[in-house]
């Protein structure tokens, strides 16, 4: 195995045997995913969301098409539904959208653009209008009306905006965005964001009203392992990506943000030992902060099983969940690390 700073392990060929182990583990892992959710036997008997959403990127990352299609079809099934009646709780109650962003990602890219906009549609729901928050749990009901916005679910509107073309929606979303990362930096000082915040949040002279509670989904704190780092580094990533948008407004402020984001991250205590930091990698890919993707990508490669799965049990929903993205990322991570 190269090292670098070994006569062949320049850092360009380091980058270059990082992104085939990546490239790899992650064909390994649909080869898992097709034994399942292309069987239609095997669909048939499992019959929640959570197993299907997020397999047809997976399968487009590595380049089969064909697959991304069928698994597409599958997936399509829960379109109105969204999350709701999962066995797993964060889809069915907090995040019902999210499945929504996966299954709108996967229509955009194999020409399904009738089912990313149905997609998009369902997720306006969970939209405040006249700021693109994202809420959790309950749609927006009213102006005036009781609701609960949140950081990750804001990304998720920014994510389908970029891709369905709602510009105006996009730009608003990442303004919400930056809005919240500004009102946490005292906070952050201190190792502590904060996710949530409530009501429209309509009158940006106002501070924003963070929901300062701690808790798994409410608060990412820098001094105890085991979080949900992901729920930061998504919006990173929203951030980043529209940051590289050809036409958008401020790219700078957009970068730096996301970078903000990122940098607490990396402090986080556990993060590169954690099946949770995998969007953290990603981000930092985007970034171009390749030392640190590489670390998390290769503590995630270290979990896979031999089935090609990342967790003990195969036939788990989690383990399907899970390594769907996964996989997904490891592409894109490599893609970067050689670009």
């Amino acid at each position: 195995w190269l090292k670098p700073g070994s006569v062949l392990g320049s850092p360009r060929v380091w980058e270059r045997t990082s992104a085939m182990v990546y490239a790899q583990a992650a064909e390994k892992a649909v080869q898992y995913l097709a034994a399942r959710v292309l069987d239609d036997e095997w669909v048939a008997k499992h019959d929640d969301v959570a197993y299907y959403f997020k397999a047809p990127l997976a399968f487009y990352e590595v380049g089969d098409h064909v697959s991304a299609q069928k698994a597409l079809a599958v997936a399509a099934k829960y379109a109105d539904a969204g999350g709701r009646g999962s066995v797993n709780a964060a889809y069915a109650d907090i995040f019902p959208h999210y499945p929504w962003m996966w299954i709108c990602w996967g229509g955009s890219l194999v020409n399904r653009k009738d089912l990313a906009e149905r997609c998009f549609d369902q997720m306006w729901r969970y939209a405040v209008p006249s700021t693109c928050a994202g809420l959790v749990n309950q749609p927006y009901a009213g102006e005036g009306q009781a609701c609960e916005a949140d950081l990750f679910a804001t990304a998720e509107i920014l994510k389908v905006a970029l891709l369905v073309g709602r510009s105006t929606e996009a730009e608003r979303a990442a303004a919400m965005l930056m809005r919240a990362v500004g009102a946490n930096r005292e906070h952050m000082a201190f190792g502590h964001f904060y996710l949530r915040w409530r009501g429209e949040a309509e009158d940006e002279e106002t501070p924003l009203p963070l929901i300062c509670q701690d808790g798994a989904f409410n608060c990412i704190s820098q001094s105890s392992p085991g979080q949900l780092y992901f729920l930061l580094a998504f919006p990173a990533m929203t951030l980043l990506e529209m940051a590289a948008a050809p036409t958008v407004a401020s790219p700078e402020t957009l970068r730096a943000t996301a970078l903000e984001l990122l940098e607490y991250l990396k402090a986080c205590s556990g993060v590169f030992e954690s099946p949770m930091a995998h969007k953290v990698g990603r981000a930092a890919a985007m970034a171009g902060d390749k030392e640190t993707a590489r670390r998390i990508a290769d503590f995630l490669v270290s979990l896979q099983q031999e089935a090609g799965c990342f967790q003990t049990k195969p036939d788990a929903m989690d383990s399907l969940d899970q390594t769907a993205e996964i996989a997904t990322w490891l592409v894109q991570i490599q893609r970067d690390l050689v670009a």
